[in-house]
């Protein structure tokens, strides 16, 4: 079983837009800030349709309404293309959007750190996000709503847990600031 955990309401990562954007604190260093979208509304790609599309479904204008022709299209154009390879090879229902995972670790007593025998297994934790949109993103409403807060899942213990045969991790690195440490910056 294929399974993959998206905490968005849609594919697309960075490419998914958001028109949140932080109130206070833009920079994030008083407290933990999560960033709602890397992209801005009028964003247009640094680099020719061409070399963007992946080489066994290339990234083709598309006619139609809304839709962006130009080489360097504007992000909406780059999101739609991402969606519809999703659709195209079968990925999308393999989705668990608005999904976290919150554990991955290997299952007790199955073998010693280290040991890649065939019996080896992993345990992933993951919870539904408490979030306005609830939605699978291709029109099913999911009925179980999971807060991950700390004091709910610890309180409840309202969490999934599955056991895989391999894991592959895409940490969405870019979801969060990176900020240098510069002595006198926040002062």
């Amino acid at each position: 079983m294929v399974v993959l955990f998206e905490q968005k309401h849609d594919v697309g990562g960075q490419w998914l837009f958001d028109p949140d954007v932080e109130k206070e604190d833009p920079l994030g260093a008083t407290k933990f800030m999560e960033v709602h979208s890397s992209i801005y509304n009028s964003l247009r790609l640094l680099s020719p349709r061409e070399i963007m599309g992946y080489t066994d479904f290339p990234f083709l204008v598309k006619e139609g309404l809304g839709r962006d022709t130009r080489r360097f299209p504007g992000h909406r154009e780059l999101w739609l293309y991402l969606k519809e390879f999703s659709v195209h090879f079968g990925v999308r229902e393999l989705i668990r959007f608005n999904t976290r995972v919150e554990y991955v670790g290997m299952l007790e007593g199955n073998g010693v750190c280290g040991d890649l025998g065939n019996d080896l297994k992993w345990v992933v934790r993951s919870g539904k996000l408490d979030d306005d949109i609830i939605s699978s993103g291709n029109g099913d409403v999911n009925d179980v709503d999971y807060d991950l807060s700390i004091d709910r899942v610890e309180r409840n213990g309202e969490v999934v847990e599955e056991v895989f045969d391999a894991v592959v991790v895409g940490n969405g690195q870019y979801s969060y600031p990176q900020l240098p440490s510069i002595k006198g910056t926040y002062n």
